[in-house]
């Protein structure tokens, strides 16, 4: 039985399978400048700290850096989705999206307006109002964190693309 769960572990392993919110941020993204959107974002301290966490070093010295990740927008709705028959809201659909994007030391763009969005619904009680409100914030903060985690898989994924590669010509075209 040891051996079988041994086996499993390792074969888990080899195919590069890593615990949900485990992601491996590439090396030439370990320093990284944390650029705030105007007005500030609520998700800025959320993605910093988990950053530091997947070991990424956060600096406020463009020199330091090794790319700017730009945070460009957040933005968080709420329509109703449904109604009761005297027409007062029953629930609520929320989305939270944000957008940013990944510049190199030299300004070139490396992910261009990226886009991480997540929605929940939000059922509305009368006779609760007052906890409405807390709920919809834990709901929000959820959002957030589900968004921190939609970022860093984006960034996980960001590749570089050298000046050679850019200038060559296509395959089989003529010089």
């Amino acid at each position: 039985m040891r051996h079988l769960l041994i086996l499993t572990l390792l074969t888990l392993t080899a195919c590069g399978f890593h615990l949900r919110g485990s992601v491996t941020i590439p090396p030439y993204l370990n320093t990284l400048q944390l650029q705030d959107a105007n007005p500030a974002t609520r998700i800025a301290p959320e993605l910093q700290r988990a950053l530091q966490d997947e070991g990424v070093t956060i600096t406020d010295d463009t020199a330091q850096a090794n790319a700017v990740l730009r945070l460009q927008s957040e933005s968080f709705s709420r329509r109703v989705q449904a109604v009761d028959a005297s027409g007062k809201a029953q629930e609520y659909g929320l989305h939270y999206n944000v957008v940013f994007s990944v510049l190199g030391p030299d300004g070139t763009v490396w992910l261009s307006a990226a886009n991480v969005s997540t929605a929940r619904d939000l059922r509305f009680d009368e006779g609760a109002v007052l906890g409405a409100g807390g709920e919809q914030e834990q709901l929000q903060a959820e959002m957030r964190a589900e968004v921190v985690r939609g970022i860093l898989r984006q960034l996980a994924r960001v590749t570089l693309v050298t000046a050679d590669e850019q200038i060559a010509p296509a395959a089989g075209s003529a010089p």
